[in-house]
């Protein structure tokens, strides 16, 4: 049941992300709603997993580790500083708060953290697919091929569909307000948006796929070199004593 609810959760956030980052197009109000949302969804996503903390301190880190915990603790102060930027300059839900003379400021906090938030929820959940991926591939290596092909061609897309929605501008602060194209059909933003979360999926995949291979290689290696340690000392070992033998029957 815990799992049930865990994965409907992260499958409603994954769904209102998208929806969010329209922000005009669906409305002001309505944007302020899913974000509030998408924020009551992370604090249960977090206390569901709060066995994440916990595990911090304990175990080995090897490079996939030691990258999804960077990316996840970024995550986490993006998600939460996002909201709260976008509190400070709510016109709608949260008027009664009092105002801060730091509205163009926590905009501007706003804009950063929107996109990069993107992108970085993009590359967390490609490094939580990779396990997915592995047991279709076991299962079923031909319809694998398949998901990863389609994948592939829809995260090329996406390089495009990243550069035409202008997100280095955004993600770099080049770009200080969001323009939407008020004539285009809603489908179309969607569709781009979700072309370019496939993207940091397969680059968040890839990266972990990648340093687990390469520390399992230094395993293996340092497991050989082990070995060979124990077989010298014990080859050294052997002729001393035999040695030692011929000496005392000499």
């Amino acid at each position: 049941m815990k799992k049930r609810i865990k994965l409907i959760t992260d499958i409603v956030m994954i769904c209102l992300l998208p929806m969010l980052m329209a922000y005009s197009l669906i409305g002001e109000k309505l944007h302020e709603i899913i974000g509030t949302a998408i924020f009551i969804l992370f604090i249960v996503h977090h206390v569901m997993n709060r066995n994440w903390y916990k595990a911090l301190p304990k175990g080995k880190y090897n490079g996939g580790r030691i990258f999804r915990t960077i990316l996840d603790l970024l995550l986490l102060v993006f998600m939460l500083l996002q909201p709260i930027s976008g509190i400070l300059m709510s016109k709608h839900l949260y008027t009664f708060l009092p105002m801060l003379p730091i509205t163009a400021k926590a905009r501007e906090i706003h804009l950063l953290f929107a996109y990069w938030g993107f992108v970085l929820m993009g590359i967390h959940l490609g490094t939580h697919l990779t396990g997915l991926s592995d047991r279709l591939k076991r299962k079923n290596k031909g319809a694998w091929i398949a998901a990863i092909a389609v994948l592939l061609v829809i995260a090329v897309y996406g390089i495009h569909a990243f550069i035409k929605r202008g997100f280095p501008g955004y993600m770099f602060m080049k770009t200080m307000f969001a323009f939407f194209d008020y004539d285009e059909p809603r489908i179309y933003f969607f569709a781009d948006y979700l072309a370019i979360m496939i993207l940091f999926m397969a680059v968040g995949g890839l990266v972990v796929n990648l340093l687990s291979h390469n520390g399992k290689k230094k395993e293996e290696k340092d497991g050989d070199n082990g070995k060979s340690q124990i077989y010298g000392e014990r080859r050294e070992c052997t002729e001393v004593c035999g040695r030692d033998d011929k000496q005392r029957n000499g």
